[in-house]
């Protein structure tokens, strides 16, 4: 089994309709048997973490939370999927848009970043500063979901642990051994689910401003990034990580963008970028103008070739 797990996708079940409208009570009400969202509707009276959380795993790039330099509460889900790049929400209320384009370069730079010099979030207030100001004003989006997952979507960054299913006890035979064995496997599978799903969503009620110590006492971090100005807590099996200074959370990101950069950092690449644009000034002109994410592939659009049909030979008579 892969080392890290998606915990993205049962904190994404809320038991939402087809249909939904973010607002403020949806969050961890989960339903199995619900249908997958196939839109939803977002304005004024959403609440920014029930929208970013309710964003399907499989249209979801990245979100994250913060305070700016002002200290305001700035929360952002980029997707995969739909005409929106993503969403910024200031102080709980929807603000703005970015295209495409941005969401994606804003997101690979960040990676870049976090694999070449240190974590981004040290530099958060000029990285959120920097993509507030290119935001287009909005405070109505009805975003639309296709279903279909993308190379950078959460759902393809990691494993999801409950498709790892128990295995069905027709086929094991009448060995009362291999029964028993069978029996016990399946009993230590559900404990450890259980354990799992109970760490999640302690792991989910963190917020900005939890204590470091506080975090630590829900689970120790799997892995740790001792970073300038602070140090970076990260959990790749719950597929989240915390930014912490002066002894509190000052980000929570999605993915782990710490554990990308160093396992998985083809995931931040885009052909033909000029990576040293990466930077919270000039990031938006790092990648070229075509490095735009298609939905049926989540590859870069590629120009298709044109074919053309080799010349027919002379036949001789």
């Amino acid at each position: 089994m892969r080392p890290y797990l998606l915990a993205c996708l049962p904190i994404l079940a809320l038991g939402l309709s087809g249909s939904a409208h973010a607002g403020a009570n949806n969050i961890d009400q989960p339903n199995k048997t619900a249908t997958p969202i196939k839109s939803m509707f977002v304005d004024q009276n959403s609440d920014a973490r029930t929208v970013i959380t309710t964003v399907p795993p499989e249209s979801a790039m990245e979100r994250f939370e913060m305070k700016d330099a002002l200290g305001r509460n700035i929360a952002y889900v980029a997707m995969t999927d739909g005409d929106i790049g993503g969403l910024v929400f200031v102080d709980n209320k929807l603000t703005g848009t970015v295209s495409k384009q941005d969401a994606l370069a804003f997101y690979s730079c960040r990676g870049y970043a976090t694999a070449t010099k240190y974590h981004w979030a040290k530099d958060a207030s000029a990285w959120i500063e920097s993509l507030l100001a290119i935001s287009q004003t909005a405070t109505t989006v009805n975003l639309q979901f296709s279903g279909k997952s993308t190379w950078r979507s959460i759902v393809e960054v990691v494993n999801n642990p409950s498709l790892s299913q128990i295995g069905s006890l027709v086929d094991i035979g009448t060995n009362p051994f291999g029964i028993l064995r069978k029996l016990n496997t399946a009993r230590e599978s559900f404990a450890e689910r259980e354990l799992f799903e109970k760490t999640r969503l302690r792991l989910l009620n963190v917020s900005i401003g939890t204590s470091e110590d506080r975090v630590a006492e829900i689970i120790k971090p799997e892995d740790v990034s001792f970073a300038l100005g602070g140090l970076v807590m990260a959990y790749p099996r719950f597929s989240v990580e915390y930014f912490i200074a002066d002894g509190t959370v000052k980000a929570i990101q999605q993915p782990s963008f710490h554990f990308l950069s160093h396992k998985q950092a083809a995931l931040f690449y885009v052909p033909n970028s000029k990576w040293d644009l990466c930077t919270p000034s000039s990031w938006r002109s790092a990648l070229p103008d075509t490095a735009v994410v298609t939905p049926q592939t989540g590859r870069e659009a590629v120009q298709p070739v044109k074919e053309t049909a080799p010349p027919a030979k002379e036949v001789s008579k």
